[in-house]
């Protein structure tokens, strides 16, 4: 079976259900294009600020500790 849109064969059954292969899909915009596994964060990340320290004290580093599963 042939791509509707190309004259490329169609290799997978989805490919074939479909009608076009996974190109023809994404040029054309039928299907998505893949995201990139590691995709920047869309909001920017601020740093968390420590209040300030007293004279005579020490600062003590704050560091999240994640929630862990019971064993």
């Amino acid at each position: 079976m042939k791509c509707a849109y190309c004259p490329q064969q169609l290799r997978t059954a989805e490919s074939k259900a479909r009608g076009y292969g996974p190109i023809c899909g994404q040029k054309l915009g039928l299907i998505p294009k893949p995201t990139p596994r590691r995709a920047r964060a869309l909001t920017p990340v601020t740093p968390v600020m420590t209040p300030t320290v007293h004279p005579g004290q020490t600062a003590i580093p704050i560091q999240p500790q994640l929630p862990t599963e019971p064993q």
